[in-house]
């Protein structure tokens, strides 16, 4: 399960202590891929969470964004369709595609 951490106040933690990504990620224990990840889209693992949570000696709650974002659709059905694909996620789309073309193929054959 994915947690949506805050950016802002990730990147601000680390500027407070003067660490680099590199350094945080071998403190938290995670690579410097994983940190780079979280710091640009601020979705992360639990695992990270706690890791990053345990270097700077604070709470899960501290990091957690909860404030949710406003939803931007447009009211057609294109915008509908754009914000469904913008947050879709792609793994169990593709496997419900793959399972729905291997059905249709069986039941054609």
């Amino acid at each position: 399960m994915e947690m949506q951490l805050n950016v802002q106040k990730l990147k601000q933690l680390r500027e407070s202590k003067a660490w680099s990504q590199s350094q945080l990620a071998e403190i938290a224990g995670i690579s410097l891929r994983t940190v780079q990840r979280i710091e640009k889209s601020g979705v992360a693992s639990p695992e990270s969470v706690m890791g990053i949570c345990s270097a700077y000696d604070i709470q899960t709650n501290d990091l957690i964004d909860n404030e949710s974002p406003p939803i931007d659709i447009t009211p057609t059905f294109l915008g509908v369709v754009r914000y469904k694909i913008d947050h879709m996620i792609i793994k169990a789309t593709l496997v419900s595609f793959f399972v729905a073309f291997i059905i249709s193929f069986i039941l054609t054959v």
